[in-house]
This record gives structure tokens, C-alpha cells and sequence, in this order.
């Protein structure tokens, strides 16, 4: 690359700078995550020390392991979609917090984001980040769960 476009590239680059709605999306992401993944190593240590006893004895599992997702879940009695939340006091159920938690992470975001497109007026990047945040609600919402 010449002297002359590489110049040119930095100074372009020097004039791109992250609205203020972008730096709170990063930084929420940022420190979402950091705590999402906090959160996982928690949960997962009382889970192997055996502070929390697992809902799944250890001996069972590599029987279990020989299934596919849903006839473990079934064996396991485990509930399908979001019942694992009345389990979480058991150590291999708690680890689903953390990842709960870095999934919604999102969610929150996309909510900062509306909220900047309200205050700032732009009706069209708002209506994309409602949209976005309606399939994401949808999606976690196991509505479109299909039974087989």
C-alpha cells in the first residue's frame, strides 16, 4: 500500500468514532459477559466440590451419555424449555444461570439501544432494534418449541 493511502486510511479512521449509544451497548456487553462468565465458574465450582449435589449423580452419567438431547432430558427428568429454573439447586443445573444470564445479556442492549433511538429520534433504528428485540423475546420465549 503507498504512503500516500495509508495517510489517507488513518486519518479516515481518526474521524470514525462510536456514538454514545454504542459505547453503552459495548460496555454493557462488555461487563455482561465478564459477570455471565464469573457467574458460570461459581456455579460450576459448587457443582465439582460437591457443595451442590447435581440432580444427575456422577455414576450415572456415562449411561445416560449414550442418548440423544431429548432422552437424556427425559432419563434425567428434566423438563423441556425453561422448567430448568426450578432445578437450579442442584450443582450440574445451576451451571444454566450463568448462561441464562450471558444469553439476556443481549437483551439488555438492544433495550439501551431502543431507549437512544426514542431519545434521539430515529424512528427507523428504533423500529429495528423493537423488531430485534421482539425475535430474540420470541426466540426465548420457546413459543416456537415444535414437538416431535
Amino acid at each position: 500500500m503507498s504512503e500516500e493511502k495509508q495517510m489517507l486510511n488513518e486519518a479516515t479512521l481518526k474521524k470514525v468514532a462510536a456514538s454514545p449509544a454504542q459505547q453503552r451497548y459495548a460496555t454493557t456487553l462488555y461487563y455482561g459477559a465478564i459477570a455471565s462468565f464469573v457467574l458460570m465458574l461459581a456455579t460450576y465450582a459448587l457443582y465439582v466440590t460437591g457443595i451442590l449435589a447435581p440432580l444427575v449423580p456422577l455414576d450415572e452419567m456415562p449411561k445416560l451419555w449414550v442418548h440423544n438431547a431429548a432422552a437424556y432430558r427425559a432419563a434425567a427428568g428434566i423438563p423441556q424449555g425453561w422448567g430448568w429454573v426450578r432445578l437450579v439447586g442442584s450443582g450440574d443445573m445451576a451451571n444454566f444461570i450463568g448462561i441464562a444470564l450471558l444469553a439476556s445479556v443481549t437483551l439488555v442492549c438492544y433495550a439501551q439501544l431502543a431507549w437512544s433511538f426514542i431519545k434521539s429520534k430515529e424512528r427507523i433504528m428504533l423500529a429495528i432494534a423493537i423488531l430485534e428485540l421482539a425475535v430474540l423475546l420470541l426466540a426465548a420465549s420457546g413459543v416456537l418449541v415444535s414437538s416431535h
